[in-house]
């Protein structure tokens, strides 16, 4: 299996907090111009042909987090006092999709998301390019119950959204397909049985038929969507009140249980988020009604089945993730976050299991 570390972004510990504060507006189209308080400046000049932030027209850098590649996401100021973020490509396996959706996509969302406000050409190379956005402050990433009902209503409306004109967008986020992480649990199944039986859990060759029949009946049945593609706690944010979701830079198409299962039970180290099966049950609700109120018409019980099993599987597969990031004395992240996200995990399994099983 794949390290995390080549299969999402690495951000430095100490920086996390502090990460991804951006400011949301309306659009995209202003990414030209600013107004300063010595006139209208272009941000351009804020960044060296190189892609990296000008120490001559710029100061009070502060970095937030470090990127896959190293690279550095820093809040800057500028001659004029005003604070911006500077976003250079942190992951060159997605080069080039986040503006690509502030161009094509964006304006068509709920004014959720950071404004962009400059981006290197798009002809730049892949170390050379960057984005800069508005400056939030500090956002809390700490959700409560009525912030991810909040996210599952605006999430229904973005999959609720016609796809055709998006059809450039790829098919894969920054994790495997579900059918790839089944063919691998099932593909090792001693690896898989001695997770389970360090868990307490048993599943019977009836059992992984049954998860495999309801995986592929999902992936055939539903309709491929707009996924924002990396829906963790750490990419939805509060600030003053008001809801902000981050980096869309692994959107791409796919059944809407990819962003349902990122916003109700994908763990993360750095930010817990432990889930019951009442609060899960209340944002699908959200979630089911906000879609149907689009128009679009959801079988319920099928859709709750297909997303047990996607549960299973996908946190089956997290947990060997977490379990080889707990084995390897170089992982990035502390062992006793890691093992608040195995357990978090872990719960999410049993969970959506005992639910699957009319418990």
């Amino acid at each position: 299996m794949k390290s995390r570390e080549k299969i999402e972004n690495t951000k430095s510990i100490q920086n996390t907090k502090q990460s991804e504060d951006m400011k949301p507006m309306e659009n995209s189209r202003d990414m030209q111009q600013v107004n300063d308080t010595e006139g209208i400046i272009y941000p351009e000049c804020w960044v060296t042909p190189e892609g990296i932030l000008d120490e001559q027209q710029t100061s009070g850098r502060q970095i937030l987090y470090q990127g896959l590649n190293g690279r550095h996401v820093e809040r800057f100021t500028a001659q004029s006092g005003q604070t911006y973020i500077f976003k250079p490509l942190t992951n060159p396996a997605q080069h080039g999709r986040e503006r690509w959706m502030y161009e094509h996509v964006m304006a068509q969302l709920p004014p959720v998301y950071p404004q962009l406000i400059a981006a290197s050409d798009q002809a730049a190379a892949p170390s050379q390019s960057w984005m800069i956005y508005e400056d939030m402050g500090q956002l809390e990433h700490h959700l409560c119950e009525s912030t991810i009902l909040n996210v599952a209503a605006h999430m229904a409306a973005w999959h609720a959204l016609p796809v055709a004109p998006w059809q450039e967008l790829p098919r894969v986020g920054h994790k495997p397909p579900i059918r790839d992480m089944l063919y691998e649990l099932r593909q090792y199944p001693s690896a898989t049985d001695g997770l389970l039986s360090e868990l307490h859990l048993t599943l019977s060759a009836a059992d992984w038929d049954r998860l495999t029949m309801l995986i592929l009946t999902a992936e055939d049945k539903l309709p491929q969507v707009l996924c924002h593609g990396d829906l963790h706690p750490g990419n939805v944010a509060e600030v003053e009140g008001r809801l902000v979701i981050l980096d869309w830079e692994h959107a791409h198409l796919n059944t809407p249980l990819w962003d349902v299962y990122h916003l109700l039970d994908l763990s993360h180290p750095l930010f817990p988020r432990p889930m019951t099966p009442g609060l899960r049950a209340r944002v699908m609700k959200v979630y089911l009604d906000k879609l149907e109120s689009l128009g679009v018409q959801v079988e319920r019980g099928s859709f709750a089945k297909w997303y047990d099993a996607y549960g299973m599987v996908f946190s089956l597969w997290m947990l060997r993730l977490i379990d080889g990031d707990l084995r390897n004395p170089d992982c990035v992240w502390p062992q006793e976050q890691l093992r608040n996200q195995w357990h978090e995990t872990t719960a999410t399994l049993e969970q959506c299991m005992e639910h699957l099983n009319g418990h």
